[in-house]
């Protein structure tokens, strides 16, 4: 015979939910020793009332007489107090307890009549019994009353005199007695614990159901590889975009280039006609939309995700940060070589253009300088040297990328060149110039005064299969997520586009 061993597994819960689970134990264990655990003896008092009696205004007297009387006898400068007298600690107290008798002091004012409220019958007996409130003047004794949790009793004093102040003293052996603040509700204590109660329970679901569904297909998530491409001007927002859904999707690895927005367009199509996936995981991004050729014909245009500010660029040595267009026009034509005629300094002036494939060279040709080549009269050098160029005409070099372009902008005392607003106002010694005044900021109130912005567009070889890396990466951009990110880079996300900037995101 065999002896047959059932293994159980038993999956432990994570460390988060059993610290949670520690941590609503600790609550219930503080909040049981408070309610129902021995504690300090200690007797409160509350004045809930100290008011004169009498006409107010004082020429009210003038009309009506009021007397306040006690025992036939006409009370003057008359107010009453109430006082509520309580045992608000955790423990029973006897009188055996008291070394010195309760004593209620009212400075300034004299004792008329004092009575009892609001309490048992019991302690109204001994309260009154014998004698056992004692009027001395201005002074009221209490007899050594017996006072379980919780029991209270309050106390009618009329007096005489302007005095204004009511204290009690005493000695209660291993308590206290104390001036109470006026309580409605919960213990403060109670409230607090309720509270951290509430949210450990919460916490603690919350950590619940997500460990039962873990394993289950998330919405947003999905595995495997997608390769990003093209415009330099949106990869800052697009790598820290990529970088939140792989923290929040393990599974998937994206990796994003920054190859120019014609050169994304061409990679992009060139993997749909190689790869046998009918959609290739590729997604381009472009600040101009996709010529209308036959090498593009494949490409499906998915809704603009954003506007992107963009800037005209300076090194900080010019001694310019505005500019008319037509001055700016004039630089790129070659009329003007040297900063002084433009008010600056006495630079030669060096254009910094980007190369043929970048989106935001056709934007700014096409929109500021309305169709001049930004690199039209000179031949290209590494802006440090007039080698081979007529001095009549500025010196010319192409970036491959935004942050060379930004980078030879700021070492090249006299350059002027373009660029995405955010990484031009990261970068050193480079300066964003006003067009006509206006600054490149997009504001939401009014169209975009300073001629330079593009609309980011994605791209993708077909319609992306449901449930692919790509086509969950494309919901994702318009999550709150991602907006979050372009907006920290100063882009316009396109949900948020209105009036002039709704049509701009328009297909």
């Amino acid at each position: 015979m065999y002896d047959h061993v059932c293994e159980v597994a038993v999956e432990l819960p994570d460390t988060g939910t059993i610290l949670t689970a520690l941590g609503l134990v600790a609550t219930g264990v503080v909040w049981a020793v408070e309610r129902f655990l021995p504690g300090r003896k200690r007797i409160g008092y509350r004045v809930q009332l100290d008011t004169a009696i009498g006409m107010n205004p004082r020429a009210a007297h003038d009309i009506v007489q009021l007397r306040v009387l006690w025992s036939d006898q006409e009370v003057t400068d008359a107010t009453l107090a109430l006082l509520r007298v309580e045992n608000d600690g955790s423990k029973d107290i006897v009188r055996h307890d008291y070394q010195e008798p309760l004593t209620v002091e009212f400075p300034g004012r004299t004792i008329v009549g004092v009575e009892v409220t609001e309490t048992s019958s019991a302690l109204r007996t001994i309260l009154t019994r014998n004698g056992g409130l004692r009027p001395e003047g201005g002074r009221l004794v209490l007899p050594r009353v017996p006072l379980n949790r919780r029991d209270h009793f309050k106390l009618l004093v009329l007096l005489t005199g302007n005095g204004n102040q009511v204290t009690m003293d005493g000695f209660l052996s291993g308590g206290s007695i104390r001036l109470n603040a006026a309580r409605r509700g919960p213990r403060k204590s109670s409230l607090v614990l309720g509270g951290v109660f509430i949210i450990l329970m919460g916490l603690l679901g919350g950590l619940l159901l997500s460990n039962s569904n873990e394993g289950a297909n998330d919405p947003v998530c999905a595995s495997g590889e997608l390769t990003i491409d093209g415009s330099t001007a949106f990869a800052p927002p697009m790598r820290a975009i990529a970088k939140d859904y792989q923290k929040q999707c393990p599974g998937a690895d994206i990796e994003v280039r920054d190859n120019g927005s014609l050169n994304g367009l061409k990679n992009l199509s060139r993997a749909g006609q190689e790869t046998p996936d009918p959609v290739p995981a590729f997604i381009a991004m472009s600040d101009v939309r996709a010529p209308g050729i036959k090498l593009y014909e494949e490409l499906t245009e998915h809704p603009p995700v954003s506007v992107i500010p963009l800037s005209v660029t300076a090194n900080h040595e010019n001694g310019v940060d505005n500019l008319t267009t037509d001055q700016l026009r004039n630089i790129y034509s070659g009329k003007y070589t040297n900063w002084t005629q433009v008010g600056g300094s006495n630079l030669p002036i060096s254009l910094v253009t980007r190369d043929s494939q970048s989106g935001t060279r056709i934007t700014f040709e096409k929109e500021v300088l309305k169709g001049m080549r930004s690199g039209k009269l000179a031949g290209l050098s590494d802006c440090t040297t007039r080698a081979n160029q007529p001095s009549t005409h500025p010196q010319h070099c192409e970036a491959a990328d935004t942050e060379s372009a930004l980078e030879t902008v700021g070492k090249v005392p006299g350059a002027i060149g373009y660029a995405e607003t955010y990484s031009a106002g990261t970068s050193r010694n480079v300066v964003s110039v006003r067009l006509d005044g206006e600054a490149p900021v997009l504001t939401l109130d009014k169209p975009q005064s300073y001629p330079f912005w593009a609309t980011e567009r994605l791209y993708t070889y077909g319609e992306p299969k449901d449930g692919s890396l790509t086509a969950k990466f494309l919901t994702f951009m318009n999550s709150d997520t991602a907006q979050t990110q372009m907006g920290t880079h100063k882009h316009l996300p396109c949900s948020e586009a209105k009036s002039f900037y709704s049509r701009a995101c328009a297909l």
